[in-house]
């Protein structure tokens, strides 16, 4: 029996390493906005994210909405109301280049 949940712990260990290894280039981010519009809202999700990111990251995303060094895959924004505003949950993944 302690075998079996050895050998299940070293097989799910050999998994997690593997998932990682694969993913090693990207972390994945979300952040939580409120603004008057719904574009508003996900434009501040996503520069929170670009933070948590790197801050380096910041300056040019303000200057042109890119993310130098990244591509950026499966932003999804989930949106609605909130009083007279617009909340916007993002989730976005960073791989860098």
């Amino acid at each position: 029996m302690k075998t079996k949940i050895l050998l299940s712990v070293i097989a799910a260990a050999a998994v997690s390493l593997g998932a990682g290894a694969a993913s090693a280039g990207c972390v994945t981010k979300g952040a939580v906005a409120t603004s008057t519009s719904a574009d508003s809202a996900k434009w501040f999700a996503m520069e929170t994210m670009v933070q948590n990111v790197s801050w380096g990251l910041w300056p040019g995303f303000l200057a042109n909405g890119q993310v130098e060094g990244y591509k950026v895959v499966n932003k999804k924004y989930r949106c609605g109301p909130d009083g007279g505003m617009v909340k916007c949950h993002g989730r976005a993944t960073f791989c860098k280049l």
